[in-house]
């Protein structure tokens, strides 16, 4: 039986696909990346230069294992990869770097010896096979559409991912009954740009609508959407849904108007605004977290200052932070005023702290109003089962008792990392 390790950085995306790289080996033992293996799997990010350099050290250590045992495979794909493919060459006898519309196909690509490195960039079709089971995960990670045609300043993903593509209608329902099929109870939509899904004439509203008709599926998650792709059609068909989380991830990346048309964003602050208003009003108590960045080239502190006076305001759950990372290759890489890393990294800290206020206070509202909360169990220890829930928090309940079973709870207390009965 081979013994595959895989290694997978970055978003939800990515993990889907190693998902169904692993699904697609014949008679194989999934082994942690530690352990001694046959064939080394690595699929890149290359979304900051933090993820550039994890990258580069997972290959170094799959090679080390192939110096010691030269029939080892190591395989190399992502969009690390694909932006850097003569990188990754360089690093040592890498067996294969597989460009990121062909990695799906990376067990038959081993076999066969006959591939030719892609240009992602001339991808037309979406390009995906059937998977029955996630690696570790209670919830499946579906996704539905690649590529992105919006190219903002800042981003690399548009480069290494290629252009907008959706899968078939009928094949986005064909996998979603698979995965019930093989016990996953909650499925979470996901792509590079989802909101860009689009396939004859059908749009994310009318997969949410068809999903909400397969029986066995309790919960349906929407991964990140592009601010102005959140339209009211969909935010009325979302609401229409029994089955929907009310958990809305959303790039805000700048509460600077000036800062959001430097980054080429296509939308300001009182459009953003509005959105959340928009959202609340349909969702009282749905989690609304946002992507921002601190130190884009050029921000000043009275821009940074507008960026954490607009989040206060808003009712948001949750902050994901990031520091600005240079892109090779991209517009803000290039640009002039780049901001010192400590002063990135104090602004940084600074919406860390006010994104660690907002859960709690998010926290709070939903013990006040005694909001009921649903979620798979992932795992049950000392008479506790876990699970995250619709509202994007982990709960704890003593009625939770059965691993991949629906849970409900009404929270009662905060804990530390999340809330409970």
């Amino acid at each position: 039986m081979t013994r595959i390790a895989i290694a997978t950085l970055g978003c939800k995306t990515n993990a889907c696909e190693s998902a169904i790289i692993i699904d697609q080996f014949q008679d194989c033992e999934l082994v942690p990346f530690s352990v001694a293996a046959d064939v080394y799997i690595i699929n890149t990010c290359t979304v900051t230069n933090r993820t550039d350099y994890k990258s580069r050290n997972l290959i170094r250590k799959a090679l080390a294992y192939k110096a010691q045992d030269p029939k080892v495979k190591v395989v190399v794909t992502g969009c690390y990869a694909q932006r850097h493919a003569g990188e990754v060459s360089d690093l040592g006898e890498v067996d294969l770097i597989v460009d990121n519309q062909a990695k799906v196909d990376i067990a038959s690509l081993l076999q066969s010896g006959n591939y030719e490195f892609g240009d992602i960039m001339q991808a037309e079709e979406f390009h995906s096979h059937p998977l029955r089971r996630m690696v570790e995960h209670s919830r499946a990670f579906q996704k539905i559409q690649d590529g992105c045609d919006f190219y903002c300043t800042y981003c690399a993903v548009p480069y290494a991912r290629g252009h907008n593509r959706s899968a078939a209608f009928e094949d986005v329902l064909a996998q979603a009954r698979l995965f019930v099929e093989n016990g996953y109870r909650e499925i979470v939509l996901g792509g590079v740009n989802l909101g860009l899904y689009q396939q004859g004439g059908r749009g994310l509203a009318e997969v949410v609508e068809a999903l909400e008709r397969i029986e066995g599926l309790e919960l349906i998650r929407l991964s990140s959407l592009e601010p102005q792709l959140i339209t009211t059609g969909l935010l009325n068909c979302l609401r229409n849904s029994a089955k929907f989380c009310p958990h809305f991830h959303i790039p805000l990346q700048s509460g600077s108007d000036s800062v959001l048309q430097r980054m080429g964003r296509r939308y300001d602050t009182t459009f953003f605004t509005t959105l959340i208003t928009a959202i609340l009003e349909r969702f009282p108590t749905a989690a609304i977290g946002l992507d921002v960045i601190c130190g884009f080239p050029g921000e000043t502190e009275q821009e940074f200052v507008q960026t954490q006076d607009l989040i206060s305001g808003l009712p948001v759950a949750y902050l994901h932070v990031f520091s600005f990372s240079k892109r090779p290759g991209t517009p803000a890489a290039d640009m002039p005023d780049q901001i010192p890393p400590a002063v990135r990294n104090q602004r940084v800290q600074t919406l860390i702290g006010l994104g660690e206020r907002k859960r709690r206070l998010y926290s709070a509202k939903l013990i006040h109003e005694a909001v009921p909360l649903r979620g798979i169990c992932e795992s049950v220890s000392e008479g506790w089962g876990t699970f995250l829930s619709d509202h994007y928090l982990r709960c704890y309940s003593k009625a939770c008792t059965q691993p991949g079973g629906l849970c409900r709870l009404i929270p009662q207390r905060i804990w530390k990392y999340g809330i409970s009965d």
